[in-house]
């Protein structure tokens, strides 16, 4: 018997990650849901992504997550900069590291 669980990104609907991710379900944490997320998507997550990292209303730790994973795309440099000024600080520390 195992003491952990593994989880596939394929198990998951990309709106339940977001679900997740923005902390409106307990099916996962928000930072595996963000994960989890980028694995699925791929190239393609880089719009959810800054959707997730720019909403205030969602989870802390998903948008710093989020936050972080769109350090892996260049194009969302701009995205990074305007989330140095976020009222979260876990999201404002997160876009400074990302962009260094």
């Amino acid at each position: 018997m195992s003491d952990f669980a593994v989880y596939q990104s394929d198990d998951f609907t990309v709106e339940e990650l977001l679900q997740a991710a923005r902390g409106e379900s307990t099916a996962l944490s928000p930072q595996l849901a963000v994960t989890l997320l980028h694995a699925k998507l791929g190239d393609d997550a880089e719009q959810p992504l800054t959707e997730l990292a720019s909403d205030e209303r969602a989870d802390a730790r998903g948008r710093h997550a989020a936050v972080l994973a769109l350090a892996s795309y260049p194009s969302a440099h701009q995205v990074l900069e305007s989330l140095t000024a976020s009222h979260s600080e876990l999201v404002a520390e997160a876009a400074a590291q990302a962009l260094r």
